[in-house]
């Protein structure tokens, strides 16, 4: 006799991990979570999740969503408060091994060099890491490189241009959340990965300007590409983020564009033949057609 494995999906309520637990709950698996209000815990329980009211800060609350679950997959939200953060941390590590789980899946948001850097946001993630280690848990590890869909930020798309803090002229493999969460189900299916990191990388291989032609030829007009100053992108961030989580995010982008060339490109996941992943252009299409590009 089968039994369902429990899987408890941190960010359940959010977009990136929304859409995880929709294609867990389609693979059959029982899918829980947590939430800081119960009205936000009432719309999870609305599409099959079964999820109660918890905080990251809230130890015990996450102790107790622990019990319930067989394996977990964690990602943090984005936040570079230090002493805020190592918190979150702390709590979600302890709260796993305390409930010994089977698999921790890790999606660290960005990718992590095997040198250490200067950007606050990596060396961040480097601990995460460490410490997930250090906790004698399974883990697998998801390194995403850019998600596409961060191109939704207001401010990016202004008619004729597209601007983002990247190069102009060196590619980079974006991924777009839907084609993240399908690595995260497949690791998660795939316990016999633990102990690995994952880059989570989509099919295309575009320089900034290769993305805004692609837009361009989507909308049926010509879309330039801008390589944001670092400096300005964290201006911009700095009124909805904070000065702590724009400055991480911006050395991060700093250092991406220095180091463009290490990043993984299409072919170097040992996942990515497996998955139906979905190209830029029509990851593009679709956005225009749901009205997020005009």
């Amino acid at each position: 006799m089968t039994t369902t494995k429990r899987v408890l999906v941190y960010g359940a309520a959010g977009v990136q991990g929304g859409a995880v637990a929709e294609k867990l709950l389609q693979a059959g698996f029982e899918v829980h979570a947590f939430a800081r209000t119960e009205e936000k815990a009432e719309l999870l329980r609305s599409k099959g999740i079964q999820a109660q009211q918890g905080d990251l800060n809230d130890y015990e609350s996450l102790l107790q969503a622990h019990q319930h679950a067989d394996i977990v997959y964690l990602q943090l939200p984005v936040d570079y408060r230090p002493e805020l953060a190592r918190g979150y941390l702390r709590n979600a590590i302890a709260a796993a091994k305390s409930a010994q789980i089977e698999l921790l899946v890790l999606n660290t948001n960005v990718f992590v060099p095997d040198q250490t850097t200067e950007a606050v946001a990596i060396e961040f993630k480097r601990e995460l890491m460490n410490d997930a280690q250090e906790s004698g848990l399974p883990v697998v590890f998801l390194q995403p490189t850019l998600y596409l869909e961060n191109l939704f930020v207001p401010g990016v798309f202004n008619d004729q241009v597209l601007a983002y803090p990247v190069p102009a002229q060196e590619p980079l493999a974006w991924v777009s959340i839907d084609d993240a969460a399908q690595y995260a189900v497949y690791a998660i299916q795939h316990p016999e990965l633990a102990g690995q990191t994952i880059p989570v990388i989509g099919p295309d291989y575009l320089t900034g300007q290769q993305l805004a032609a692609q837009l361009g030829e989507t909308l049926g007009r010509p879309v330039a590409f801008h390589s944001l100053a670092t400096t300005d992108f964290e201006a911009a961030l700095r009124p909805l983020l904070g000065e702590e989580t724009s400055a991480g995010l911006a050395g991060l982008y700093e250092w991406i564009g220095a180091n463009s060339r290490l990043l993984p490109e299409p072919g170097q996941s040992v996942l990515a033949a497996g998955l139906k992943l979905t190209s830029t252009s029509s990851w593009f299409a679709n956005a225009v057609k749901q009205g997020i590009f005009k």
